[in-house]
């Protein structure tokens, strides 16, 4: 029996490539507590499953992410605080999940991303956008902060553009997001899935092992001083040598064949 959710789709097809999709069309895919839920229940998963292989993360409809639900955060207010910090956090755990999800996060942006919509962007490991879109922090227009997306967005852009797009809460199209490195690659609108397939094929091409394994190579050499990366990419690659899939891979190689784990 298939999963039944209020607001995501998860389906994987044959080859192992997962597609979570935020689905509450209706309000433009704005982000509640049962979309927190229900998401955070799939990247546990996907996580979890040696058969997926990829993940994609996009929008239902028009829209990519409207940020948070406004309604679901009044609703928030008349709670005790450390219920309301408790709510405040499941935002916080879910992106740092997609952040260090084992496998390639791929964001498909085929609509507007505001808000917490931009930090969904922000933790995604390859970004194509339809050439239509805007993006926005629109949060300082609202009197409120972009809190939880914060770490994330600053990090991509860096401050100088974190304190152009975060203190004016102005929109900004795709090539704009390009150009402050959220977004990867800007392609016309009906072009946008041949785009993303196109990246899902390169991932799948990968040692799914060794993809985990860089991932986390790249998040600790880029927060660690020179003597710890020393000895953590050491350790690393002393590792690799003895794996399955780094002895297929080179066997492979001497084999003029495909590794295993290579889906075209």
């Amino acid at each position: 029996m298939a999963d039944t959710y209020k607001a995501i789709d998860f389906r994987v097809d044959p080859r192992g490539v997962a597609t979570l999709e935020l689905n509450r069309p209706a309000v433009r895919n704005a982000m509640n507590g049962d979309m927190y839920d229900e998401a955070r229940a799939v990247v546990a998963r996907v996580n979890e499953d040696a058969s997926i292989r990829v993940l994609i993360l996009t929008g239902a409809g028009e829209a990519f992410c409207a940020g948070g639900d406004f309604k679901y955060q009044q609703s928030q207010a008349t709670r005790k605080p450390a219920e309301r910090a408790a709510e405040a956090s499941k935002l916080a755990l879910w992106l740092g999940e997609l952040d260090t999800l084992s496998k390639p996060l791929i964001g498909r942006v085929n609509g507007p991303a505001y808000g917490g919509g931009v930090g969904l962007v922000s933790v995604c490991d390859y970004v194509v956008a339809a050439e239509s879109v805007k993006l926005c922090l629109s949060e300082v227009g609202l009197g409120m902060v972009p809190g939880m997306i914060s770490p994330y967005v600053v990090r991509k852009v860096g401050v100088g553009v974190a304190r152009d797009i975060m203190l004016s809460a102005q929109p900004f199209d795709a090539l704009a997001a390009k150009s402050h490195g959220l977004v990867h690659q800007v392609v016309p609108d009906a072009q946008l899935d041949a785009a993303v397939e196109a990246r899902c094929r390169v991932y799948l091409r990968c040692g799914p092992g060794a993809i985990a394994v860089t991932k986390q190579l790249i998040d600790f050499v880029s927060r660690h001083d020179k003597t710890a990366n020393f000895h953590y990419s050491i350790d690393r690659v002393a590792e690799m040598w003895s794996s399955d899939e780094a002895q297929e891979g080179m066997q492979s190689f001497y084999e003029k064949r495909k590794p295993s784990w290579f889906v075209s």
